[in-house]
């Protein structure tokens, strides 16, 4: 085992697995070891893809993503088209129909405007939606979205010390209630809407990418 702060092996006195505290005698670190134990490398296949996730390989980078498509849309779709039907057709469309404008009408149909556009995002992402890594020695690039239209976090691999799946707490319809968080200097969360399995092969190549890195690996 080796300390996720400076990367120094620790000795075996200090590591208490009853405990699930571990200390580094060269940098004084006390961590848990539950949450650094993933990354030690084991015997996961890289290649072994589950369904809805991919991988290819280039000479200097390696790119592995997973779909967030899910069941979910085909209750979403529906549910979406009644509700901007009913809300948003009731309160925009009559004014634009009539003719005329009505301020208090208007401000009152704002939060349905808002919770239409929240429930269309999570549609869209539960039909052609995906979470893609591009991953190289040096760190990578996180993109969630459609197509090539979405939000993109980057990191580098020595300011992660931590990779782990959490609970979110916070779960918008079709999410799965897991995410991937990364954590080091700073916190990057992803993965929010990601099936299980393929949440887990993700974890898995991030965990065994950034072992190799720390110990001069082949990448």
């Amino acid at each position: 085992m080796r300390c996720p702060k400076c990367n120094s092996e620790i000795l075996r006195e200090n590591i208490n697995i009853h405990t699930d505290i571990a200390e580094c005698i060269k940098c004084d670190n006390i961590f848990k070891i539950s949450e650094t134990v993933g990354d030690i490398d084991d015997n996961f296949n890289i290649n072994d893809t589950p369904t809805g996730t991919w991988m290819t390989k280039d000479l200097d980078s390696i790119t592995v993503g997973a779909t967030t498509r899910s069941p979910i849309a085909f209750f979403l779709v529906p549910f979406i088209i009644v509700w901007s039907g009913f809300s948003i057709g009731g309160i925009y469309g009559n004014q634009i129909i009539n003719g005329e404008f009505d301020l208090t009408s208007s401000l009152f149909g704002i939060p349905f405007l808002i919770g239409s556009l929240i429930f269309w995002s999570a549609a869209l992402m539960a039909i052609w939606g995906k979470v893609e890594l591009v991953l190289d020695k040096s760190g990578g690039s996180i993109f969630t979205g459609l197509g090539k239209i979405g939000l993109t976090k980057k990191f580098v691999w020595s300011d992660i010390t931590t990779i782990k799946e959490v609970q979110s707490n916070y779960n918008y319809p079709g999410s799965t209630g897991g995410k991937i968080n990364l954590e080091g200097k700073r916190r990057i969360s992803f993965g929010l809407g990601v099936k299980e399995s393929r949440r887990y092969y993700l974890i898995k190549v991030l965990q065994k990418i950034h072992s190799n890195v720390k110990t001069n690996r082949r990448f």
